[in-house]
Parts: structure tokens; C-alpha cells; sequence
């Protein structure tokens, strides 16, 4: 792992949390794709799954930095994903952090230790991104992208 890039909280009402976050600690502005008439293309992702098997699940995401590190807020809205098991199972909190890091030697390192994939994903032309079941072992979901090129 080479650095934090992201850490992911899951919340109920997106668009609220936003608010109190840049109320009361100052954090935004933040980019929404709320999924009101459906996400922006360009934050369309594809090829979702959800331990191995095909999901397409929905969600409206907020993005703010912190400094170096990205808030991601992810509300999502049915209970296909990992993030609606989460948000149903433990209510509002961090679910994941994602990890800058050299995409195939993690994923090595992931499949020597036993660690399953969570859920994956692509957004076409972006990258494409890869969440580890991880919380046994570390106590946190970790997220990998791998960045496409272009």
C-alpha cells in the first residue's frame, strides 16, 4: 500500500450528510450524481458484481477532498450491494478505504491470503475498481483502481 486515496462512508441521505459535513466541518464543495434521472455517463459504472456473481445495483455517490484524501458518500438504493448489506447490518459509517498500491501485486497478495473479492466494477474509460473482503483480517473493506489509460 502505498497511500490513503479514498475512505467511502455509506449514509442513508446522501444529500443531507453532504450538508453536514460542509456545515459544521467544512468539507465541499462536493460533486453529487444523486441518480435523479440517472447517474451522469461519465460516473456510469458497468460489470458490477457482488461476491462473484453479476449485480446491477444502484447508488447515489457525493465526492469532497479533505487535503489529499477523497470523502466518498454513498447512499445506495436497493440492497443488491455490499453497501445496502452494510448499511442495514451497521447503519451510517465507513465502509471502505481505498488504497493507492500496485494493482497486481495486491491482487497476488489478496488471492495468496484467502481474501475474497467483494464487489468489482469498471467505469468504462476511467478504471476499473475492486473491493477485498478484508474486515476479518484488517477490520476495514479495501478498494483498489486501477486506472485506465487514455
Amino acid at each position: 500500500m502505498q497511500r490513503i486515496e479514498q475512505i467511502g462512508i455509506v449514509t442513508r441521505d446522501l444529500k443531507a450528510m453532504a450538508k453536514r459535513y460542509e456545515e459544521v466541518y467544512g468539507v465541499g464543495p462536493w460533486v453529487i450524481a444523486d441518480g435523479e434521472g440517472g447517474l451522469d455517463p461519465k460516473y456510469q459504472a458497468v460489470d458490477l458484481t457482488v461476491r462473484g456473481e453479476r449485480r446491477d445495483f444502484g447508488v447515489s455517490l457525493a465526492w469532497a477532498k479533505v487535503g489529499d484524501i477523497e470523502i466518498e458518500l454513498i447512499q445506495p438504493l436497493d440492497e443488491l450491494s455490499d453497501y445496502g448489506k452494510f448499511l442495514k447490518e451497521h447503519g451510517e459509517g465507513i465502509h471502505h478505504i481505498s488504497m493507492v498500491t500496485d494493482v497486481p501485486k495486491f491482487q497476488k497478495t489478496m488471492e495468496e491470503r484467502g481474501i475474497p473479492q467483494l464487489m468489482t466494477g469498471r467505469v468504462p474509460g476511467v478504471e476499473t475498481w475492486i473491493y477485498y473482503d478484508s474486515a476479518p483480517e484488517v477490520g476495514m473493506t479495501i478498494e483498489i483502481h486501477d486506472r485506465e489509460k487514455g
